[in-house]
């Protein structure tokens, strides 16, 4: 494994006053320095990988230069409180675009078998697509649930050039069966293509607006991502910041202390495996961005110190069973929220009949007799499914079977 990466060339971190380095988030940091042996420490549970790649950046090269800028100041910040070890990669190296993109998809997987949780920082969003087959071949090729926050969707269903702009639509498609479900939250109406929102709707996948989340609705994010294994963001999403070009400055999108929030959501659901933090600018506010993203780190690695498995057991004195009749609907809703820290879960209404993470208005809607949107995306999901092998392996006539 060691000889896909480049150990990071300290350069000096960021000084803050007061912070002695044995507090510093450099102190709580393994760092590889090109010993074979240390792939196999077993001290840290996060590991961080500077991918900067940006070869397959559609307007936005210059950000393949973003990690060394961004461990600048992350490792100058306090240690959150709780705050597990950390292993540094350091820096994947490769000569041609997709030597990266198979260092980056198979240290993935070295990592994920080895119970690691994983932090990428980008680079350019196309290397979500090798991070993800990394997760699958890294757990077995399970299904997986991927979370993308984005001001854009990166799909383009009229070009076949794969770049960070069209990265989600190959992926989806190249990994269909793969893919349990997928949610893109934060995306701008007047960004966003009939298409493009085509593409997912008729894939059964959700899409959430930027308008839906902000100020006091961001809890709603927290449902959205508990599931995932994969968590991909923009770092353009954030208000201010060139979503759509490079120069071009927007004046809305997610704000700063609102992205701390969704790293923390991160850090503290189990399930997600993978971060990756894509598409920082640098350029002229290079050094202001990179603050800000050693801050989104921090805040997920945050989160990671209260991580713990949270998954409803009906058997648990900690979980509370709510069953709802709706009107008109020849269905009961089961809901389960963990009293301790007032989660909330909808069953499936997939033959698995699995748990599915929802929030509190969720459960006030049933009440109204109005189905939750996540639940009846899955409702409709599973009926065209079901239809569909219905009429591909038609049940034989019994007459035939006697």
């Amino acid at each position: 494994m060691d000889h896909y990466f480049e150990p990071y060339k300290k350069n000096g971190n960021a000084a803050i006053a007061g912070i002695p380095l044995g507090e510093s988030l450099a102190g709580k940091v393994s760092f590889y320095k090109g010993q074979s042996d240390w792939f196999k420490d077993t001290s840290f549970s996060v590991v961080l990988i500077g991918a900067g790649e940006a070869r397959n950046s559609a307007d936005n090269k210059d950000c393949g230069s973003a990690p060394d800028l961004i461990r600048k100041y992350l490792y100058s910040l306090a240690a959150p409180a709780g705050c597990p070890m950390i292993g540094d990669a350091g820096n994947l190296r490769g000569s041609s675009l997709n030597d990266r993109y198979l260092a980056l998809e198979e240290a993935v997987a070295w990592f994920i078998e080895h119970g690691k949780s994983v932090i990428v920082l980008g680079g350019s969003q196309d290397l979500s697509l090798p991070m993800t087959k990394g997760l699958i071949s890294g757990s077995g090729n399970k299904s997986i649930n991927l979370s993308v926050g984005d001001a854009m969707l990166d799909i383009d269903t009229e070009d076949d050039d794969f770049s960070s702009r069209t990265w989600l639509g190959y992926l989806i498609s190249e990994f269909d069966k793969a893919i349990e479900d997928v949610t893109v939250f934060g995306i701008q109406s007047y960004l966003t293509a009939v298409s493009q929102l085509d593409f997912l709707s008729s894939r059964f996948y959700e899409y959430v607006r930027l308008g839906d989340i902000r100020g006091e609705n961001l809890h709603r994010v927290e449902p959205l991502i508990r599931d995932a294994n994969v968590l991909s963001l923009d770092y353009r999403m954030m208000r201010y910041q060139p979503q759509f070009g490079n120069d071009l400055i927007s004046s809305h999108g997610i704000e700063p202390f609102e992205m701390c929030r969704i790293l923390r959501y991160a850090g503290l659901c189990h399930n997600v495996r993978i971060t990756g933090i894509f598409e920082m600018p640098v350029g002229d506010s290079g050094d202001n961005n990179a603050m800000l993203a050693g801050q989104l780190v921090w805040h997920f690695l945050d989160g990671f110190a209260g991580r713990a498995a949270d998954q409803p057991d009906e058997a648990s004195g900690t979980y509370r069973k709510y069953v709802v009749p709706v009107e008109a609907f020849d269905e009961q809703l089961y809901f389960c929220r963990n009293t301790s820290n007032d989660r909330w879960w909808v069953k499936s209404p997939a033959p698995d009949n699995k748990w599915i993470s929802c929030g509190r208005e969720d459960y006030r809607a049933a009440l109204r007799s109005e189905l939750p949107p996540r639940w009846w995306r899955m409702f409709v999901k599973h009926s065209t499914i079901t239809k569909e092998d219905k009429k591909n392996n038609p049940t034989p006539d019994k007459k035939c079977n006697l």
